[in-house]
């Protein structure tokens, strides 16, 4: 009696395994998407006079604004790695390098507010936040 039950359990489970092989077997794998660089990606940069030309503007903005900021708040803060991001944008485009490198090679100074604080100073979360900004401002 033994046997019938066990062999009426595992004929019962017999329709479930094949559908879940049937699944396995037409799921198609997945794959991994791999980060594209922003080298990698056509955007439609702004000529380097044009951006140089946006970009201290800005900063001329900031600093006519920085008076009304308390120092050492986050605002002002803020207001300086901008600055000193967007001047170092400006270096690197004088230096010959293109935008999207530009944007780059200058994280370092915003990071450092300018190269005053040390280099773990501003989170990175705030760094892409600032790189992202700055991108869609120079393009078109």
């Amino acid at each position: 009696m033994k046997r019938t039950k066990k062999s009426g359990f595992l004929k019962s489970l017999l329709p479930a395994l094949f559908l879940l092989a049937c699944l396995l077997a037409t799921t198609t794998s997945a794959l991994a998407q791999t980060p594209v660089t922003e080298a990698q990606q056509n955007y439609n940069w702004k000529s380097t006079d044009d951006a140089k030309a946006i970009l201290k503007s800005n900063v001329e903005m900031i600093n006519q604004q920085m008076p009304g900021y308390t120092q050492g708040t986050t605002l002002y803060e803020n207001a300086l790695r901008r600055v000193a991001y967007y001047k170092a944008i400006v270096y690197e485009i004088d230096r010959g390098e293109s935008l999207s490198k530009s944007l780059e090679n200058a994280l370092p100074a915003a990071a450092t507010l300018g190269y005053t604080k040390e280099a773990s100073y501003t989170s990175k979360v705030v760094l892409r936040a600032l790189h992202e900004e700055a991108r869609v401002m120079l393009v078109d």
